[in-house]
């Protein structure tokens, strides 16, 4: 063994001036989402950094940041760029997010000198009826028509937006416009930056009382006239005995798929397969390894577990009933 087994990082709550009074469904309750939260970061090394909460003694209370320093080989496997190679969050929306653009690699490297764009991908968890996204430009607008609406102060008129259900999932590759509108759960897995250039944010006052800055001559120069975006199509994959795999997004940057057990069944990952994070839906189980190298895990709602790269074959087991859980991978 050359480093760490399994880490669960400890969620960091952010307050949002659009968020929710309160978190729709069970994790809300888990995971103790206050009044006013709209982000929990699940898995992040850099500007809100999630410590490890439970696994090596020796790395409790360390910063995820730390961790990839010390074991970053380990973690992600050999030949992967620098730090850590996501951002996981639960966004909890309560009125609409700004209208925003994100950069591509060469663009935030460019304008930002900034390692990475972002490319970026929502599950919805929970979703009221009626509930919306933006999701790309209305068909037959060019850049001089978005500049234009913007002078006029028109930009919602050009800007598709598409209904979404739980369980829907949307890609949102860099360049693209979109906004999350209220009543929604989402899981969001992303590239490792959060830069973000705002068209528009509904003359909406921030925490201070003040408009918030929008950045619209960079969000013109690196947004597409892509949409209007839909739902992707998950894809089941092979299962076994009690087990079903669904995949829900396979992109360049990162993959999700979405698992169920039932009671007693389990999942196996074979050893030094990569680097994986499981966020735990539903059920509870037990993180085991047949070869004994580290001791057994309890598993719950709400945790977030990361399985470095150069683990040996490990073990997911359901132990009460059905166990539901994302997999996020690079």
């Amino acid at each position: 063994m050359n480093g760490p087994g399994p880490l669960r990082l400890k969620p960091l709550f952010l307050p949002k001036v659009w968020a929710a009074p309160d978190m729709a469904g069970d994790l809300g309750s888990v995971l103790g989402v206050g009044q006013g939260i709209g982000e929990v970061w699940l898995a992040s090394d850099r500007s809100s950094v999630t410590p490890v909460a439970e696994g090596d003694p020796e790395l409790v209370g360390m910063g995820l940041d730390r961790v990839m320093n010390l074991y970053g080989t380990w973690i992600k496997g050999s030949g992967a760029s620098q730090g850590f190679p996501l951002l996981l969050k639960l966004l909890n929306v309560g009125e609409w997010l700004s209208v925003q653009v994100h950069p591509d690699d060469e663009a935030a490297r460019r304008l930002e000198n900034e390692p990475w764009g972002k490319t970026e991908a929502w599950l919805v968890l929970e979703a009221l009826p009626g509930a919306e996204i933006i999701l790309g430009v209305k068909p037959g607008h060019d850049r001089a028509a978005f500049e234009r609406a913007i002078q006029q102060g028109r930009l919602p008129d050009l800007l598709a937006k598409v209904a979404c259900n739980r369980d829907d999932v949307f890609y949102l590759p860099a360049g693209m416009v979109h906004a999350t509108g209220p009543g929604l759960v989402i899981f969001e897995i992303q590239q490792p930056s959060d830069v973000t250039y705002r068209f528009y944010d509904w003359d909406r006052p921030g925490a201070d009382g003040k408009l918030r800055p929008l950045h619209q001559e960079k969000a013109l120069e690196v947004m597409t006239l892509n949409g209007p975006g839909r739902a992707e199509s998950p894809v089941a994959q092979p299962g076994g005995p009690g087990r079903e795999n669904t995949q829900l997004l396979k992109g360049s940057y990162f993959s999700l798929n979405k698992t169920s057990l039932t009671e007693d069944a389990f999942q196996i990952w074979a050893d030094q397969i990569g680097l994986r994070v499981i966020f735990i839906l539903e059920g509870r189980g037990g993180l085991g390894f047949p070869g004994g190298e580290y001791p057994e895990l309890e598993v719950k709602p709400g945790q977030t577990w990361l399985l470095p790269a150069g683990l040996p074959s490990c073990k997911l087991t359901a132990k009460t009933g059905k166990m539901v859980y994302l997999e996020s991978r690079v």
